[in-house]
Parts: C-alpha cells; sequence; structure tokens
C-alpha cells in the first residue's frame, strides 16, 4: 500500500501529464524519463482502478476519468500542501509580500478590488500589484500570480479556472439612433471597436437557446486595451463588446444600449496561472480565494463548475 505521500507524487505527474498533453513534455517539465512518467501513469492508473489515459505511438487523450481526476487534482495537492505547512509548522497565515501580474483594464476593476479585500482582511499582508496586457514570463517576473483573461498557453504553469465571463455588445443611444435598427445580418456592416485578440474579425455570438453564430465585424478602429476600447464605444465611435459588469452603470445611466439583446459573445475564461510545484505560500491560496468572491458577485460572471 503506497503511502500518501508517494500518491501526491503520482497526482503530480498526472497534472503534468494532463496538462502537457504528451508523456514526453511531462517528462521534460519533472526532468525525468518518459518510461518512469509512463510507470507513474500505470500505477495511478492501478491504484483508482479506472483508465486515466488513452495512448498509443500517435495519439494521446485522457479518458472521461482522466478529464474528472485532473479537474480536481489541482485542489487535492493545493489542500495536503496546506495541511502540511500548517501540522510541520510553516507558514500559517498570509503574510510577506504578495507579487501578483494582471491584466490592465480588468485590472483596475475586479483585480484591485480583490487586492484590497485582502488585505482588509490580513493587514499585515503586503501586495504588489503590476497591470500589462503583454504576455507574461512568470519565472522571469518574480511573480507568485497571474491573473489572465482568455487562453493560458504556457504548459509549465499550473492554472486555475476562476470562471467565465459573459460579454455583451453595447453602443451609445447616438450611434444606434443613425445607424437604425441592428440585426445579425446588418452587424458586418456597421462600424464595431476592435479589442486585439478578443472582439476583431470574425465573432462567436450565442443565444439562450445555445445555437452559435459566427459573424465578421467591420472594425475600423482596434486596440490591445480594454479600457481605450470601451472609451471609444462611449464616444460613440462604433458597437463594441464589454462584459456586463463593466458596463452596468453607463447601461444604468442611459450612456449606452445593448445591442443584439438575445445575443452574447462567446464567455472568456478567467484563470490564475501559478509557477508548478505543491508548495503554496498561503497569501497565495488567501489571493485565489479573495478574487473568486469578489468576482463570484459579478453580474454575468459563471463560476467554475
Amino acid at each position: 500500500m503506497k503511502n500518501t505521500h508517494d500518491r501526491l507524487d503520482l497526482l503530480q505527474t498526472f497534472i503534468r501529464i494532463g496538462e502537457s498533453g504528451s508523456l514526453s513534455k511531462a517528462a521534460r517539465l519533472l526532468d525525468t524519463t518518459q518510461p518512469t512518467v509512463s510507470r507513474r501513469l500505470l500505477e495511478l492508473e492501478r491504484l483508482l482502478g479506472c483508465k486515466l489515459a488513452i495512448r498509443n505511438t500517435a495519439n494521446f487523450s485522457l479518458t472521461d476519468e482522466g478529464r474528472s481526476l485532473l479537474a480536481e487534482a489541482h485542489d487535492l495537492t493545493d489542500r495536503w500542501s496546506g495541511l502540511s505547512q500548517r501540522l510541520q509548522g510553516g507558514q500559517s497565515r498570509p503574510e510577506g509580500t504578495l507579487r501578483v501580474i494582471g491584466p490592465s483594464g480588468y485590472g483596475t476593476g475586479f483585480l484591485t478590488d480583490a487586492v484590497t479585500d485582502l488585505r482588509a482582511a490580513h493587514p499585515q499582508l503586503r501586495v504588489e500589484l503590476t497591470l500589462t496586457d503583454r504576455v507574461v514570463d512568470l519565472a522571469a517576473s518574480g511573480a507568485e500570480c497571474w491573473v489572465c483573461v482568455g487562453e493560458v498557453r504556457d504548459p509549465g504553469l499550473v492554472c486555475r479556472t476562476v470562471g467565465r465571463m459573459e460579454r455583451v455588445l453595447i453602443a451609445t443611444p447616438e450611434l444606434l439612433k443613425r445607424t437604425g435598427p441592428v440585426t445579425l445580418a446588418r452587424l458586418p456592416q456597421l462600424p464595431c471597436v476592435g479589442l486585439i485578440p478578443y472582439v476583431t474579425g470574425n465573432v462567436r455570438l450565442i443565444n439562450r437557446a445555445g445555437r452559435s453564430r459566427i459573424v465578421p465585424l467591420d472594425t475600423p478602429i482596434r486596440t490591445d486595451s480594454l479600457l481605450a476600447s470601451y472609451r471609444a464605444i462611449l464616444n460613440g465611435a462604433g458597437i463594441g463588446a464589454a462584459a456586463p459588469w463593466m458596463c452596468h452603470e453607463d447601461m444604468q445611466a442611459g450612456r449606452l444600449k445593448r445591442v443584439l439583446p438575445n445575443w452574447w459573445l462567446e464567455p472568456i475564461g478567467v484563470h490564475v496561472a501559478l509557477p508548478p510545484g505543491l508548495y503554496r505560500p498561503a497569501r497565495v491560496t488567501a489571493f485565489v480565494e479573495a478574487l473568486r468572491q469578489r468576482m463570484h458577485a459579478l453580474p454575468g460572471f459563471r463560476p467554475a463548475g
């Protein structure tokens, strides 16, 4: 019978396999050999009594059971890490300096709110928040957390999905008076404000029934800044997209109106990317929880299952 530590090693190996999508990549990330990774996967499958992956010389994919395990594995390893810290007399409360990187537009909203909530709960903690819309090299940055909107492409990072944000189409009443009624058929002919890389070219719209349509957009103004995009929409430069929590006050005040109210842009994921490893300082765990709580209160936000 394997002890708890051995089982955690198997689980950590499986996390690397699932995130990297191959045994060889997982072996490189773990600084070991592919046969060792394969043996650990077989041991875990024997221990759990189910097949976790389908593998042959050409393809590799997780089974339904493997995907379910991967979804839960991070929380299991984090809980064990937190428990061992407390039992071994390690850091049991958030302290020191937490360094967080996040996107500039969203960072001035829910991310800053989460940081202030965290400081209110743990006054001894110091926080350095860096906002950027560029891809981050987390190891080189010295930060412990990177809050990402959209896909995280670095397989070497541990990714926690907080949830998904709905996005709606909006415009000023003055612009809509000039354009007339907006329909799916007319939308490609109307000026839109592009947000690189999320709202540009073809976008997928989804209705309540789950039907989707791919619609091309004409974006004479494009920017990679969420705040600049939103400002251009408020200035009447075109139809644009925003999360409901961001445009709620302007819609209530009549400065903006919903366009195509029965359709939404495809929801976009919000993730916290962390360095690999089992150890998580208490300040990191506390920040992730503060972010979850703050975002769960936002309109149009769908928490991760």
